[in-house]
């Protein structure tokens, strides 16, 4: 197994499920990153039978907005990884945290990792955090649960608003730009956080021939047997990868199915190997 995904759960949850899965004989090669120190063909070439893909949605879309390369213009996970990071301690400042004590954050989004750099930023002393979300509440992605406890935590939402751009000073961000229900406004702000959705990275797709992408970059599979398996023979990919993002419960559902394909497909070329 090449790569280990993070996850957001506890550090030592983590860890006793990888020595779980570490005793049933699975081997891990850490600091590797596929597509770049190795390519699938060089698996192949190491005598690996199938190679599963499930490296979900980690690339954060961005907004082509005018003034999106103002300082203070950020993207939601990369606040938040700052903020694991200094929480881990002696890794980074308080300072190097782009949230900064009295500033104005605006979240441009309204699913759970919009929810989750809110809540995390009112927590770092900002004066105001204020969710922009082209839709209604009724039609946001976050979990209510999480809504719920944002508002609990002081942040404040705007709906049925379009963020148009920003505006700023010797590049620096001053203010957003809004349409909220046809009229044109702005609001002074300090730092804004993208949380508009992730999609896949193409890292492997890229150095891997005959792997077909639908145009947003989602990897095909079949659906008939051996069911996961790509347009490039042995090559399996399941969960958000796939799929559009889905839930946890969904993207374990799909790696079991896809597991029996990998199993159906190995099966068949040993077969096919003792006919020989």
């Amino acid at each position: 197994m090449f790569g280990i995904p993070e996850y957001r759960l506890p550090k030592e949850v983590v860890r006793r499920e990888i020595k779980k899965i570490a005793e049933l004989g699975v081997t891990y090669h850490t600091n590797v990153v596929v597509g770049q120190d190795i390519t699938v063909d060089q698996m192949f070439d190491q005598g690996f039978d199938a190679i599963f893909i499930g490296t979900g949605t980690v690339k954060p879309k961005k907004l082509r907005l005018p003034g999106s390369k103002f300082k203070g213009v950020i993207q939601s996970s990369y606040f938040l990884r700052q903020v694991n990071l200094m929480n881990e301690g002696n890794i980074i400042e308080r300072g190097d945290v782009p949230v900064k004590d009295g500033d104005r954050v605006g979240v441009i989004g309204c699913g759970n990792v919009a929810m989750d750099g809110a809540r995390t930023a009112i927590r770092m002393g900002a004066q105001s955090v204020t969710v922009f979300y082209y839709r209604s509440v009724n039609e946001m992605s976050a979990l209510k649960s999480e809504y719920e406890d944002a508002v609990r935590e002081g942040v404040q939402f705007c709906w049925n608003t379009d963020v148009k751009g920003f505006t700023g000073e010797q590049d620096i961000l001053k203010e957003v730009l809004l349409n909220r229900e046809g009229v044109e406004t702005s609001m002074p702000m300090d730092v804004i956080m993208m949380a508009v959705g992730s999609e896949p990275a193409s890292r492997i797709v890229s150095t891997t021939k005959g792997i077909d992408v639908d145009d947003k970059g989602y990897v095909l599979t079949r659906e008939r047997a051996p069911y996961g398996m790509t347009t490039r023979k042995g090559v399996f990919a399941g969960g958000d990868v796939v799929n559009t993002p889905q839930t946890v419960v969904l993207a374990m559902r799909d790696a079991k199915m896809v597991a029996d394909g990998i199993a159906q497909y190995v099966d068949a070329i040993k077969l096919l190997e003792d006919l020989k």
